[in-house]
């Protein structure tokens, strides 16, 4: 049998712990490295939502007219619906108080035909959230037309029979409604509009 010297026992030990301090500086190093990833990615990500704050504020105006004019839409295809089923006229009308500088409350009111000029209400509601109520508007005839924007109309009536009636500033049964921010429209600035554009007599619905 070899003999087991003292020093052999010593060298063996040193290894051991030489390898255990190794795998421990390779876990530190490992650990420090990855620190120094998270961080560039955090540094990245915080330049990046940087950036893109002033695009955010600057379209989302646009994102919330677009937003109304869906809401807009929704409505219409809702008053379409109750015109078939109740075989009555059904017109929303855009509502403004006297001295209120913009508005997109409406009201829906049902009456015999297209034709009569005053009709029941039957609901009414508002195309805004309430944090936005005041800052947009919808444009009235006369503000489209200073805006070389014509068609735009402040109501829409549709028959279930003949179907959507010409209404006061449209031509050739084309009808739109533009929804915009009133620092904008009192800027005249046209790239944050949003239209909701009718066409037909079942008023078909697009977006521009």
């Amino acid at each position: 049998m070899v003999p087991v010297h003292d020093t052999d026992i010593a060298n063996e030990r040193w290894k051991k712990a030489e390898w255990s301090h190794y795998e421990l500086w390779e876990r530190v190093e490992h650990r420090l490295r990855r620190r120094k990833q998270i961080w560039i990615m955090l540094t990245i990500l915080l330049f990046l939502m940087l950036s893109a704050v002033p695009i955010i504020r600057e379209r989302l105006p646009q994102w919330k007219s677009l937003a109304a004019t869906r809401r807009l839409s929704q409505e219409l295809n809702q008053l379409k619906r109750d015109a078939a089923v109740e075989r009555m006229a059904y017109r929303l009308r855009f509502i403004r108080a006297p001295g209120e500088v913009g508005s997109t409350a409406y009201t829906v009111e049902k009456s015999p035909s297209c034709q009569d000029t005053s009709g029941k209400v039957v609901r009414s509601g508002e195309l805004m959230k309430a944090t936005d109520i005041g800052a947009f508007t919808v444009i009235t005839s006369s503000e489209g037309r200073a805006l070389n924007l014509p068609g735009l109309v402040e109501q829409f009536c549709y028959d279930p029979l003949s179907g959507m009636a010409p209404v006061a500033g449209a031509s050739d049964k084309l009808a739109g409604v533009g929804i915009i921010q009133l620092k904008d429209l009192t800027e005249k600035r046209l790239d944050r509009i949003a239209l909701l554009l009718l066409s037909g007599p079942s008023a078909e619905i697009s977006f521009d």
